[in-house]
């Protein structure tokens, strides 16, 4: 198994662990239902967050690839693309309060 593949699966069992930790701890308390809507903090800035910069970047080189194509065939919609696949997930990583979604 390569090495980044190793890294990959020991950081998802980590996030994993801490993900069942957290999860009946919160149910427990009644916080689940008293923030209906928003998310908690710690995950958000923690897991969320950190997810929201990969996906970026993601979706970033996907609409790269894609517009061309767009921009030949439906020039109309090519901001429509950009919104969705890259200025989306950019204002919620970067632009949006912490535990708001």
């Amino acid at each position: 198994m390569s090495r980044c593949l190793q890294g990959f699966s020991a950081v998802l069992i980590a996030v994993t662990l801490l993900l069942i930790q957290v999860a009946p701890v919160a149910a427990a308390t009644g916080q689940a239902l008293e923030n209906r809507g928003h998310t908690n903090l710690v995950i958000d800035a923690l897991i969320l967050r950190p997810l929201g910069v990969a996906m970026v970047g993601v979706s970033t080189v996907l609409w790269m690839g894609i517009a061309p194509i767009v921009a030949i065939t439906r020039p109309a919609e090519l901001d429509d693309s950009l919104e969705y696949l890259v200025l989306r997930p950019a204002r919620y990583t970067f632009a949006d309060p912490l535990g708001h979604h």
